[in-house]
Parts: C-alpha cells; structure tokens; sequence
C-alpha cells in the first residue's frame, strides 16, 4: 500500500519558495488536481508580479514536470471527477464537504474590500480554502476504490467547523513535515529516488508515519504536536550522540587492539581465531544497530536522517 498526498494547488502555493520536495520524501507519491494548476497558472500570469516571483513559479512548475516524467507525481483530472461522480454522492462525507464549498462564499468579513491590496490578499486566502477542500474530497473518493491512503497536504487551517476538524491527520503532517531539511533544487533526482528505496530510511519512514497516525488521533492541539515533536527530535539527537562516542571510542579500541591479534594468528596460521577478530568490529556495529532501534524519540529519527544528510550535501 502506498501512502499518497494530495497536493493543494493554488497561487500562495506556487509563489512559495520550499520546493515540494518535503512532501516527496515524506509520501510515497504525489497527486494534484489539473484544473486547480491550471487555474492557478492562470491567475499567476494576471497578477503583478515582480521578476523573482516569475521565477519561483517557473521553478515548481518545472520540479512538477520533473517529478511527473519519474512517476513520482501523478494527476487527478476533470474526466476523473466525473467518472468518480456517483462515488461522490455515495459518500456522505464528500457530499457534505461539496455542500460546505457551495454553501459557503469563504470571504473575510475583516478585509476592506475598497482596498485593493485587502481583496487580493482575501481573494487568494479564499481560493487556497476552497483548493485545500477539494483536496479533501479528492482523497475521500480515492480512497474508497483504492487500497493505497491517500491523505490531503494542507497548509494552513483557516476557519474552525465540524467537517474540517474530522481530518486532523492532515495537521499532524503539516506539523512534521515544518521540521523536513529543505533540499536543493539542483539535487539529482537520482539520488532522491535512492534515498527513498534505501532499506533504512524505508523503516525510519515507516515509524514515523506510523506516529503521525497515532498522534493524529489523540487531542493534542497543533502546539502539542509541535512541542512534542521538538522534544522527540532533541532526545533522540541526544541519545544517539552518545552511542555514537561510545561507539567510536570502542571501534578505535577494537581496531588497536585487535588488529595485532589479526596479524598474530594470521602469521601462525590460526585462521578461526583471526576470523573472531574481525567479528569484533561487526558485533561493534551491530551494538549501535541496537542502540538506534531501542532509542528514545526513535520514531522521527527519519528527520533526524534528512537533517544530517543535508547538512553533508550528500542529496
């Protein structure tokens, strides 16, 4: 089973500068509605932008089509809505959501609307509410004819109401992936496929959408979550420092000492006793193994993996 997010798209998220690349490492795959993007490339070529912000949406647009070409972003289009059509109306949960869109005019009674920077600034905040929660139905509909999960990526929680406060997941990802390295737009795409496929970094994954699920069903508020998840990360950084002094420290004393025994039984011809030695230096590493699997806050140690990748630029 894949874990897909559905991508919100509209202005505010294409003018952004973090590139989606948070969202691809957490998810096994990426979805977006094609007339949302296209709405948005629309609206962005209506708005007075300066030059740098031409840039970044020619940049997230382009890092779409790259992720798109290596089968890591996929679309849901209009035709696919209508041929889910009756899986909409079958659902109560999605229809009550499409009733919440059409019932609702998402305007913010604050906002001047004589001023002109005041209605740009609404006019987007509302569209980014109404994408997010057509996000929302796109996931429940995808859901029911699918075994993958898929979950809506939601950036911002706008207005509190019984319908919306049902999907918290979505909170508790926003919350962790905040906390995700930003990684180069440069990096090769290789190498993030590689880092996705490694063995280690699919169970770190693993656990920690595992916590995300579970946290996501307590009554933690957003500050919670995101005071909880900061001590997670600290106390597994701290615990794993130093494992990893004692482990140093004890993989420097096995090789003095027992590089001498290697050449010892070697040169007397004591094979199984120079094949023990070298055992060492495996059941070393195999300590910390344990050290990393038994470790307070294991279950974002994914995080704590992306930030020491990124502080080497190794992705």
């Amino acid at each position: 089973m894949n874990t897909i997010g559905f991508l919100s798209f509209e202005p505010w998220y294409i003018l952004e500068e973090t590139p989606i690349s948070a969202d691809i490492l957490y998810f096994d795959k990426l979805m977006f509605s094609s007339a949302s993007i296209e709405t948005s490339e629309f609206l962005c070529s209506k708005l007075p932008l300066r030059p740098i912000d031409k840039d970044f949406v020619k940049r997230k647009l382009d890092e779409i089509d790259m992720y798109m070409k290596h089968g890591l972003v996929c679309e849901y289009s209009a035709d696919d809505f209508k041929k889910d059509y009756s899986i909409y109306h079958s659902i109560k949960e999605a229809s009550e959501l499409g009733k919440y869109l059409i019932d609702n005019d998402f305007e913010n009674p604050y906002l001047n609307k004589e001023n002109p920077k005041d209605y740009l600034f609404g006019s987007l905040s509302s569209l980014r509410e109404i994408v997010e929660l057509k996000s929302r139905i796109f996931s429940i509909i995808n859901n029911s004819k699918s075994t993958d999960n898929y979950i809506p990526i939601i950036r911002e929680k706008y207005r509190q109401n019984l319908i919306t406060e049902k999907l918290d997941i979505s909170d508790a990802i926003s919350v962790v992936l905040k906390r995700f390295p930003i990684i180069n737009l440069d990096t090769n795409i290789e190498k993030i496929i590689d880092l996705k496929s490694d063995p280690d970094t699919k169970l770190k994954l693993s656990r920690l959408r595992n916590w995300v699920t579970e946290i996501s069903k307590s009554e933690m508020s957003i500050k919670e979550m995101e005071e909880k998840l900061d001590y997670l990360l600290l106390e597994y950084s701290n615990h794993m420092k130093l494992h990893r002094i004692e482990f140093d420290l004890g993989k420097v004393e096995t090789i003095v000492t027992t590089s001498l025994a290697f050449i010892e039984n070697l040169a007397k011809l004591k094979l199984s006793e120079a094949s023990k030695v070298i055992f060492d230096l495996t059941k070393t590493e195999i300590r910390l193994l344990k050290a990393e699997n038994s470790a307070p806050g294991k279950e974002v140690a994914f995080i704590n993996k992306l930030n020491k990748i990124t502080s080497y630029n190794s992705v």
